[in-house]
């Protein structure tokens, strides 16, 4: 069995003149929580389509399960557990009529699992689909998503408008039904910080492209935020090595730094003839930001 659950080579898709992502290349590995991560319109909506077989690519190549979606769209859909960024449900069908429709498409649909996540995300059988909430409706596509015992989950901006309750609330959902099962968990988000604590592997995309791939510990430990005092003032002529962005006010030098170390780097800076060093912790926002831009 492949320890690789995605893998994206030069994978390219354009729209008429527009490039929405451009070489592309991407391992997910088997058993992990990956974000894909970015602002919006930045490719990751496209780049999922293309991988649940919703979407041809121009260029390159995708495999979901060492399945190519273009050409065997259904049976990744019947591995794979995806909740869109936009819920295509039958408005006009109760809950209980929508999940009779999806269920036998799925032969692995656990009925036991489908009542108890009923139960669980309080989801009234009779109330229409048209009624539900976003929230709830968030739930109810993750519902479908679990029901029939997926090898992968893929989350297309599952909280995208829904209230910051109804998000922790969806979040803790994920943490609660299906991390612990060890299975692979892809989701794409603009909202960093609240999967933070999901997450283990990230990749920031931007206008198309992925600039940056890191498992999310390792990525921590990289990163740093450093505070320069200098009792004189700031050295006009001040440098310092490996830093993606220095800013200075007064007697004060803020650097974000790509390649800290613990054991080096406190010292190097004190040979800048700085009177104080002080090392921050990076959130997951301040390190997108600070790599790619707001």
């Amino acid at each position: 069995m492949s320890d690789v659950a995605i893998k994206i080579e030069r994978l390219g898709k354009r729209f008429r003149r527009k490039w929405a992502v451009q070489e592309l290349d991407l391992e997910v590995p088997m058993g992990s929580v990956f974000g894909l991560l970015g602002p919006n319109g930045a490719g990751k909506s496209t780049t999922i389509h293309i991988l649940m077989g919703l979407l041809p690519p121009t260029t390159g190549h995708a495999s979901v399960l060492g399945i190519d979606p273009i050409k065997h769209d259904v049976a990744v859909r019947r591995r794979v557990g995806y909740v869109p960024e936009i819920h295509g449900f039958y408005e006009w069908m109760t809950v209980d009529q929508l999940i009779g429709l999806v269920a036998p498409y799925h032969s692995r649909w656990d009925w036991q699992t489908c009542r108890s996540l009923q139960s669980d995300f309080r989801l009234d059988g009779k109330e229409r689909v048209e009624n539900l909430s976003k929230g709830m409706r968030a739930k109810l596509a993750l519902l479908l998503a679990l029901s029939f015992d997926p090898e992968m989950l893929v989350l297309d901006e599952p909280t995208g408008g829904l209230d910051p309750a109804a998000r922790r609330s969806f979040i803790e959902t994920i943490l609660g039904k299906y991390q612990e099962t060890g299975k692979t968990i892809f989701l794409s988000s603009h909202l960093m910080n609240e999967f933070a604590g999901l997450l283990d592997h990230v990749a920031f995309m931007r206008e198309g492209r992925i600039e940056l791939v890191s498992g999310l510990d390792e990525l921590h430990k990289r990163m740093k935020r450093v505070r320069l005092v200098f009792e004189k003032g700031v050295p006009p002529d001040l440098r310092i090595d490996g830093a993606v962005s220095v800013r200075s006010e007064g007697r004060e030098a803020v650097a974000t730094l790509r390649e800290f170390n613990a054991d080096r780097t406190p010292n190097d800076l004190r040979q800048t003839g700085a009177d104080n060093v002080t090392v921050e912790e990076l959130t997951l926002e301040d390190i997108f930001v600070e790599l790619v831009g707001s």
